[in-house]
């Protein structure tokens, strides 16, 4: 069985193979858990709020004027609607048209009151705040418990004279002998309305308003509304939530896994399928060196020593770093290489390649001896040392860098 991994995967296996049992030891619990939590407790029943009917206010301002003598560019008569300028001197009168509606998907109707006023004052910004000097307010008109259909909508017109208001904040500022901050004509709606749904009332509040710049030529106007707010009426229930199929068989998947992953482990740490000769590793190490440096190495036939002084080298790495340092090529013949320098030449000679049926231990072709050990001091000692103190022969191996 070991011959079926590789060097890398044992000596990486050998080296974590602490943290490689806890993994799976977690993978083997991860899926005990989701199993139990799937067949054992089954569905899961929980309690939501769910929405049951909706209710939506919305409100709305629209403003205009008639023209009330012929110019060049308009007709007496004339109607202009929800313009950002108007002129004082041909549309002096602006009316104001203030709507409420609503939705409730009971069906159930809304009463609304509704409050408009014409406030006129003074105001100033200091320090980021709105100072009030001085504000009028006069009630223009009133809705009072008006009952307003699903669906449908409430409204009412009201009309303020600009040439009025200037007068009249004139006066003011005369009788009050001075005129400080900028002079703010708003026309006001306060409403509240009221509803129910699903047996759940609901009130809503709201100041919407029209914003007017009045001059002696011109006024501006702008509107400010509370947009449309949402009430939802909710009610409790109970639903049960089934375990999804991922649940049920990613599971028991995971917990066979995990266990199969210790079991191979445990099994593979105590015959001694993970362990790495020194053979092993030593012609690991060389096929990783002769594939990271292929580039500075060529097949060839190397020559006969001759008068040339043979110098042996460690390792195929140590004779790179000479033909690199000497602007040389290495010269590969089998399992030979040599770079020629000069009067020298350095070999060295590549270990030979483990037989694929050989001990894990030894490298040769003999049955594995099992150790009488106990598992679990197997599992957490180095199964190399193990090797080398049931195989005090390895010593003997010839040392495969010579000449």
């Amino acid at each position: 069985m070991y011959n079926l991994l590789s060097v890398s995967v044992r000596s990486a296996l050998n080296r974590w193979f602490v943290l490689v049992l806890l993994v799976a030891l977690a993978v083997t619990l991860a899926g005990g858990y989701v199993t139990y939590d799937s067949h054992v407790n089954g569905a899961e029943t929980v309690v939501e709020q769910q929405t049951v009917g909706t209710w939506t206010v919305e409100s709305e301002f629209e403003h205009g004027a008639t023209v009330s003598r012929d110019t060049e560019v308009f007709s007496a008569g004339e109607e202009l609607s929800n313009r950002s300028l108007y002129f004082t001197t041909a549309s002096p009168e602006l009316d104001g048209t203030y709507t409420v509606s609503h939705d409730n998907t009971d069906g159930n109707a809304a009463v609304t009151s509704t409050n408009l006023s014409l406030v006129i004052r003074a105001v100033e910004e200091r320090n980021g705040n709105q100072v009030v000097h001085w504000q009028t307010r006069d009630s223009l008109d009133t809705l009072d418990a008006v009952k307003v259909k699903d669906g449908e909508t409430a409204a009412t017109t009201v009309s303020v004279d600009i040439p009025t208001i200037l007068n009249r904040t004139e006066t003011i500022q005369n009788d009050l002998g001075a005129a400080p901050g900028q002079t703010e004509v708003l026309l006001v709606a306060d409403t509240t309305i009221e509803s129910s749904v699903d047996g759940e009332a609901f009130t809503d509040t709201r100041t919407d308003r029209i914003e007017i710049v009045p001059g002696q030529r011109v006024y501006r106007v702008s509107t400010t509304t509370a947009g449309a707010s949402s009430y939802d009426a909710t009610e409790q229930v109970t639903r049960t939530i089934e375990p999804t199929r991922l649940e049920l068989y990613g599971g028991p998947v995971l917990c066979v896994i995990g266990l199969l992953c210790m079991a191979f482990l445990g099994t593979a740490r105590w015959r001694g399928w993970l362990a790495v000769s020194d053979r092993e590793r030593a012609r690991n190490e060389f096929e990783r060196a002769r594939d990271d440096f292929d580039e500075w190495i060529s097949t060839a036939r190397i020559p006969d020593a001759d008068d040339r002084t043979p110098v042996p080298t460690d390792s195929l790495v140590d004779l790179v770093d000479i033909a690199i340092d000497s602007d040389r090529r290495v010269l590969e013949d089998g399992d030979r290489y040599a770079v020629l320098v000069d009067s020298e030449i350095y070999t060295y000679t590549a270990p030979p390649a483990v037989d694929p049926l050989a001990s894990p231990v030894t490298g040769d072709t003999e049955p594995v001896t099992e150790d009488t050990a106990s598992l679990s001091s197997l599992l957490f000692n180095d199964s190399t040392e193990n090797a080398d103190a049931t195989h005090p022969d390895e010593g003997d191996t010839p040392d495969s860098n010579d000449g």
